[in-house]
């Protein structure tokens, strides 16, 4: 994953010790290249865990999820932030989005998610843990299986890893980021 985390070095920008604006390249931009490379890290990373379905939250994760889920041969499957009227049968969780500073609704529509599905909760960041946490949960109550969770990039610092920790699944994260300096601009990978 040298190519990927060469990448993010070179194009992600440093905002501060906790942000890094990816979105010339991973989540408002997309640079296909790069998704295929995130995705087929995941997938390999998943490839003996027998996935049936991979979940993200909207919209960040779309991409790399499906990538990932093309990949694997699952489907994927995204929880919308906000309940379309044609929704039924879905759970949620209530979110704070740390990068929007606001709480979010996620759904996830019982009928594409459900018992016999092992799923791989997969998103762009691993921050504080918060997200992928309800993704999981959202998993358990529709009955599905947890086999793990995937990430592009993990901010090393921020504790989200730990969690996680609660799940009793691999943890993987492609990029994971020990210290970002916005001074200079610096990106440094945990080894």
């Amino acid at each position: 994953m040298e190519a990927l985390k060469a990448w993010i070095r070179e194009q992600g920008i440093v905002l501060g010790p906790e942000f890094l604006r990816v979105d010339g390249f991973l989540n408002h931009r997309i640079n296909p290249e790069f998704v295929q490379l995130a995705g087929q890290g995941l997938a390999l990373a998943y490839a003996d865990r027998g996935i049936s379905c991979v979940l993200t939250a909207e919209a960040a994760g779309n991409v790399i999820a499906y990538e990932a889920a093309r990949r694997l041969g699952a489907s994927a499957v995204y929880a919308k932030k906000g309940q379309a009227v044609t929704m039924s049968n879905a759970v949620s969780r209530r979110i704070h989005s740390p990068t929007k500073g606001i709480q979010q609704h996620l759904f996830v529509c019982r009928d594409y998610l459900g018992p016999g599905e092992r799923v791989l909760v997969v998103d762009d960041f691993l921050h504080r843990g918060t997200t992928s946490s309800a993704l999981a949960d959202m998993v358990a109550e529709c009955g599905g299986e947890l086999a793990g969770f995937g990430f592009v990039i993990e901010k090393c610092a921020s504790g989200g890893r730990s969690v996680l920790e609660r799940f009793a699944v691999p943890v993987v994260a492609l990029a994971p980021i020990s210290r970002m300096d916005p001074e200079s601009g610096t990106i440094a990978f945990a080894a």
